[in-house]
């Protein structure tokens, strides 16, 4: 399992893409494509309302404070790079600085993306229930029909769950807007995967 195609799969889209995603993307010299823009805020408050959205800012200041800030580690990753040495770097101690403030202005961007898309989880996961149910009912039935086994639906299914789970991870930590309408659209693509999972199991059209 773990060395064959899906398994590379897994690899690629749910630890070596984000991985990349966190070593390159703060290499991005605009600040400004770090911050949490007022286009998704926006989106935010308009879908789940000013409570709502304040919630999700003081539950991602909150996790941020204490994982972070509080035990140190964001002060010790900049104390290398901010010791003068008598020697020239040629300017790699300041973009060590920008690249490591870009990193950790992605990390609380992360945490807030993931404060906001916990509110369709919830939904998601009865949603995914009621999918995946109907979808094993199908099958009985078509089964009961004779129908015949076709592995190709299952397999493009599964890839596709898993292609969709490694770019909803990954866009927690992508340097554009994640506008809070796409959750909705994510949970509704996914369901449909988990109906045609559960539906070509042993049989498919």
């Amino acid at each position: 399992m773990a060395n064959s195609r899906f398994g590379a799969h897994v690899r690629l889209w749910l630890l070596a893409a984000p991985l990349m995603i966190c070593a390159l993307a703060p290499l991005i010299a605009d600040d400004a494509a770090f911050e949490v823009g007022e286009a998704e805020q926006t989106s935010v408050i308009r879908l789940l309302g000013d409570k709502k959205a304040d919630a999700a800012t003081q539950a991602a200041n909150e996790h941020f404070a204490r994982w972070f800030v509080q035990p140190g580690v964001i002060k010790a990753s900049f104390a290398g790079s901010a010791e003068r040495a008598a020697i020239s770097d040629a300017g790699a101690s300041d973009m060590g600085r920008r690249w490591m403030a870009h990193f950790w202005l992605m990390m609380y961007r992360m945490l807030y993306r993931a404060a906001v898309g916990h509110y369709w989880l919830f939904g998601a996961v009865v949603l995914l229930a009621a999918l995946l149910n109907d979808g094993s009912v199908s099958r009985r039935i078509k089964a009961s029909a004779a129908g015949f086994a076709n592995p190709v639906s299952f397999h493009v299914a599964a890839h596709g769950l898993l292609v969709s789970f490694g770019v909803g991870a990954s866009a927690l930590l992508l340097p554009v807007p994640l506008l809070a309408y796409w959750w909705t659209a994510g949970v509704c693509f996914v369901g449909l995967l988990s109906w045609r999972l559960a539906a070509s199991f042993h049989v498919g059209r």
